[in-house]
Order: C-alpha cells, then structure tokens, then sequence
C-alpha cells in the first residue's frame, strides 16, 4: 500500500491538483465566449482566474513550507472560510450565471471525479496508521461514493432531462454533506497530514466546494428555463442567442450587480 500511495503522490497527484482548477477555469471561459466576450463577461473571467491562480499558488507554497502542518488548527477552517467567502460573489455574478447557462450541466459534476482518488489517499494513509480510523473511513469512503457517483449522474445530467437535473441536484447536496461531515469530524478528531496530501482539505477539497455551489446554481436554472417551457410550450428551455454578437437575450436587459 505504501508503494501505491508514494506512486500516486509522486505521478499522479500533481496532475490532478493542476487539471482540476485549469478544467475549471477553462469551462467558464467556454462559457463567457459562447454568449458573446462582453467587456464585463471578459473582466469577470479575469478575476476569476486570477483569484483561482492566486488562492492554488498561496496554498501550495504553504503547504510545502510545512506552514499548514504548524498551524493546521487555524489554517483548516481558514481554508474553508475562503471558499465559503469566494462562493458568495460567484453566485450572485450575472456573468458567471450567462457562463453556466452556455455550457452543459455535466461539465462541472464529472470535474469532481477526482473525489475517488482523493478517498483513496484518505483510506491508504489511514492503513498506513498515519491517520485516525475516526476521521479517514467515514471521510475517505464518502469521497470514493461522490466519486464514482459523480460519473453516473453526469451520465444522466448530459441527457437535459428533468430527472438528470435533479440527481445532480441530490448528488450536489450529497457532496457538500459529504465535506460538512468532514469538517465536523476533523474539528473533534484531530489529525494531521503531509505535502502533497495536505492539497486536498487546504485547496481541492475547499474548491470543489465552490463547484458544487456553482453546479447547483446551473441545475437550477436549467430546471426554471424547464418549467418556464412546461408553462408555455412555445418557450425553449435552452437559452437562446439573439443576432447581436450572439448575445443571450438576458444580456441585454439593464445591468444589475456584477462581480466586476
């Protein structure tokens, strides 16, 4: 098992912790380009990238310093404090809001696949004795289910049915008990954990908070644009594009709060 979990921190936890913020950022960029790259789409993209960039670099940096092991106390609900905080404007942006409406509702649930691979290091550093059976099963063999679950429901995500909508929506709430269970076992077990592991609760983890926040804003106005058609059948429940730079006919209403 040693040999197994040195394999996946050496090779391929370094893919992961760089494909899934770029895969993310990439996607909304995908979709600020679909609609029509308008001036505040174009600078909303900016900071999201830039604060992405920001927060992945800060953490890494940190965490090979040895910083978040001396003060993992502190740094932990920090790191969960930032995501939390970071979620707030990107639900109300309207850009990013045009962004998750141009691109398809299992983009964002397959990106969180990676949460099997992560409940692998959990269960291996637990087997190794180097965590707390308290903490690593319930948290490792949680991860692993949102995991593998995740590839199921952006199976029946990607057919645009209602009933995809709202299993992404239950896996969603899943994911985020899932963290919520976490948190809360870590703040009464305590337990600590060395580079690269510790990516995980101080930056993958805290992230895939923001996508499941995201994910859910998009599954839910996916359902409205759904039961906005049921009402009047001449009503598509994709978003359409006018002919003025392929502009989303909500984008040109009168601006409301932006994260710019």
């Amino acid at each position: 098992m040693l040999t197994v979990l040195q394999f996946y921190q050496g090779y391929i936890s370094p893919i992961v912790r760089f494909c899934i913020p770029t895969f993310a950022v990439v996607a909304l960029w995908i979709g600020f380009w679909r609609p029509g790259l308008n001036g505040k789409a174009r600078m909303t993209g900016l900071i999201v990238t830039g604060v992405l960039l920001a927060w992945y670099l800060v953490t890494d940096q940190l965490a090979r310093s040895g910083f978040y092991n001396a003060h993992w106390d502190v740094m932990r609900p920090l790191c969960w404090a930032i995501a939390a905080v970071w979620l707030v404007p990107l639900m109300r942006s309207k850009s990013v809001g045009l962004a998750l409406d141009a691109i398809p509702t299992w983009w964002l649930v397959i990106l969180q696949v990676y949460r099997a691979a992560g409940g692998f290091v959990w269960l291996a550093t637990w087997s190794l004795g180097r965590l707390p059976a308290g903490f690593a099963l319930p948290t490792g063999i949680g991860d692993s289910l949102v995991g593998i679950i995740a590839v199921i429901t952006a199976f029946y995500a990607s057919s645009d049915a209602r009933r995809g909508r709202i299993l992404g929506i239950a896996w969603n709430v899943y994911g985020i008990f899932d963290f919520a269970l976490g948190f809360v076992l870590a703040s009464f077990i305590p337990y600590n954990i060395s580079y690269p592991g510790v990516m995980i609760p101080a930056f993958l983890a805290p992230m895939s908070l923001d996508v499941h926040g995201l994910s859910l804003r998009q599954l839910a106005r996916a359902l409205k644009r759904d039961n906005q058609a049921n009402r009047s059948p001449g009503v598509s429940a994709t978003p359409t594009l006018t002919a003025e730079a392929g502009r989303p006919l909500s984008a040109l209403q009168s601006p409301t709060h932006e994260l710019t």
